[in-house]
């Protein structure tokens, strides 16, 4: 391969090749999403990480104690960290949707501090932006995102910044370009 030439490298498996625990994993995959995304074809290499992972996506996506929006902030604050195109152009869409203020989105694209109306919104930044420049903070501002979220949504919200950071760095590192909108 020539040095700087870069291609998609998502490999499908070979569905005449699965294991039985793949199967497993793609069934469920394909039930509940009605496709294979992306990340999850870089995951089932090895089945039992898509299988966890699978559980993960599908709780931040509809058993989340975070709403949508805020949600999506950290989301699109997590692929702009690690510049993933393909989460970038996807979660810009999800945040527009879910009614996260344009200029928030302009900040957080530019990776600037961005501010919002909402309380919510701007702790959850906040907190995204404090786990992303490395994590160690003050007792003060641990303690208010604990007022503000409780323990169980710190954990959350720390599992939403790993999942997304796998899902960033999977598809950078394996040049999935952005998806095309429809019509």
């Amino acid at each position: 391969m020539t040095i700087g030439q870069r291609t998609n490298r998502i490999v499908d498996v070979d569905r005449t090749q699965l294991t039985e625990y793949q199967e497993k994993v793609i069934a469920r995959l394909e039930s509940g999403r009605g496709t294979i995304l992306p990340p999850y074809k870089i995951w089932i290499q090895s089945p039992v990480i898509a299988d966890g992972m699978e559980v993960i996506g599908t709780h931040l996506n509809t058993g989340s104690s975070f709403d949508y929006a805020e949600r999506e902030i950290g989301i699109l604050m997590t692929a702009v960290f690690w510049r993933s195109p393909f989460v970038i152009t996807a979660h810009l869409r999800h945040a527009r949707t879910a009614g996260v203020a344009e200029p928030a989105l302009e900040s957080i694209l530019a990776g600037t501090p961005a501010r919002f109306a909402n309380e919510r919104q701007q702790a959850v930044h906040d907190f995204v932006q404090d786990s992303l420049a490395g994590g160690s903070i003050e007792d003060a501002a641990f303690f208010g995102y604990e007022q503000i979220f409780g323990r169980a949504g710190i954990a959350e919200l720390l599992t939403l910044i790993g999942y997304y950071t796998s899902v960033a760095l999977g598809l950078r590192m394996h040049e999935v370009p952005p998806p095309v909108r429809q019509g």
